[in-house]
């Protein structure tokens, strides 16, 4: 009797060849991905985009500026002015921010980093490439400041140390060595307005939110599968509004969940860090119904494509883990290899979340998040779409 209910259910398997595929295929695949993900966030291969503006324009000033520009583990784009590093930094498109504000061979703290509390590992990871650009370009510089700074302290070098202690700066200039000395050159400023640890509340009160709007989509939304297989569906379809009403119902009561789901976490986040989701009331509500609709139609396009329970459950949990681990849900997305992080782009967590982190955290207008929300309402609309068009093909 063992054996023949274990052969029944492998013949049952075998024969659905979508769960078979789903059973066996998609966890490899889900783990490359992963490893993706998560190999990229360990620091060694994490390339931030950095905004750098040279505010001091003097000779070694520029060629600090030229070697963080080229430096291959850094994106760093050259801009006219400090006040540019700000803005790029508060409006999220740049992890960090470089302003070199004076001399960096002979100025106290010449280099200020800018950055966003929210992206907290991205400001010393900013210091430690500089760093290290600044060794493998600069040594010369890094020795004249080490001597600025300690002479004194020995009362001074004497004409012959001076003497030597210039050839040697002149051999760095020349054939910089190997080695990263490490400098105080470095002052931190955070961007203005903001409160420590806000930023990174708001970003996983989104992460959460889209990513449990997603579960519950999908859970609700398998009861088209058993009315499938109970024969509702057929019945419906022989009526004359087929099964359009069912669909478009079950929409709405998806929508209508995920937007109570969101207001619960919301509210903690206000209730308990304070994040500011009253004062942003209009546009919160905005954002969190087009991330209802999105999760609710994604959600009725996925099952209706899917022949059997059992298929719509691996194929949802495999779409939800992926489209989690991607878009940022499980680990910030500017801490992913870049070709991740315009990956990212194309699901629907990325531009939640950053939607959401406009809204609460940068104080952004309907300027900073209509892309998303064109984004987020159009794979709502299509999900609905492609659910009525699966529904009428149900036998």
């Amino acid at each position: 009797m063992t054996f023949a209910m274990f052969r029944v259910m492998a013949l049952e398997l075998w024969r659905d060849r979508g769960a078979l595929v789903m059973t066996f295929l998609l966890p490899p695949l889900v783990f490359l991905i992963f490893s993706a993900v998560f190999s990229g966030a360990t620091g060694e291969d994490i390339k931030l985009k950095l905004a750098v503006a040279d505010e001091a324009r003097t000779v070694d000033s520029r060629r600090l500026l030229s070697a963080v520009v080229a430096d291959p583990d850094l994106r760093a784009d050259d801009v006219a002015s400090g006040e540019e590093v700000r803005r790029l930094v508060r409006a999220g498109r740049a992890d960090a921010g470089l302003i070199i504000r004076a001399d960096p061979g002979l100025d106290a703290r010449p280099v200020l980093i800018v950055s966003d509390p929210s992206r907290a590992v991205a400001a010393p990871l900013t210091m430690a490439r500089v760093q290290q650009a600044m060794g493998r370009v600069m040594p010369d510089v890094l020795l004249a400041r080490t001597l600025a700074e300690t002479a004194p302290t020995f009362g001074g070098l004497t004409p012959r140390q001076q003497a030597n202690a210039a050839g040697t700066l002149d051999a760095l200039a020349k054939a910089p060595p190997a080695g990263e000395p490490e400098t105080g050159l470095f002052a931190r400023e955070d961007i203005s307005g903001v409160r420590k640890g806000g930023g990174t509340i708001a970003y996983y009160a989104g992460a959460v939110t889209i990513l449990f709007a997603l579960f519950s989509a999908m859970h609700g939304a398998l009861s088209l599968i058993d009315e499938r297989r109970s024969g509702v569906a057929d019945r419906l379809l022989a009526g004359a509004a087929g099964m359009a009403p069912v669909i478009n119902g079950k929409f709405l009561f998806l929508l209508g969940q995920s937007l109570l789901q969101a207001t619960a976490i919301f509210a903690t986040a206000q209730i308990v860090y304070q994040v500011p989701v009253l004062s942003h009331l209009p546009m919160w509500l905005a954002t969190t119904l087009l991330v209802s609709a999105c999760a609710a139609g994604l959600a009725m396009a996925i099952v209706t494509f899917c022949k059997t329970r059992d298929q719509a459950q691996m194929l949802s949990t495999f779409v939800i883990l992926i489209l989690a681990a991607v878009g940022g849900s499980m680990v910030p997305r500017f801490l992913m290899p870049p070709w991740l992080q315009t990956l990212g782009w194309g699901t629907p967590h990325a531009w939640a979340i950053e939607a959401y982190q406009a809204i609460l955290w940068r104080d952004g207008g309907i300027g900073s998040v209509y892309i998303g929300w064109i984004v987020l309402g159009g794979i709502g609309a299509v999900g609905l779409l492609l659910a009525h068009l699966a529904a009428r093909r149900i036998r």
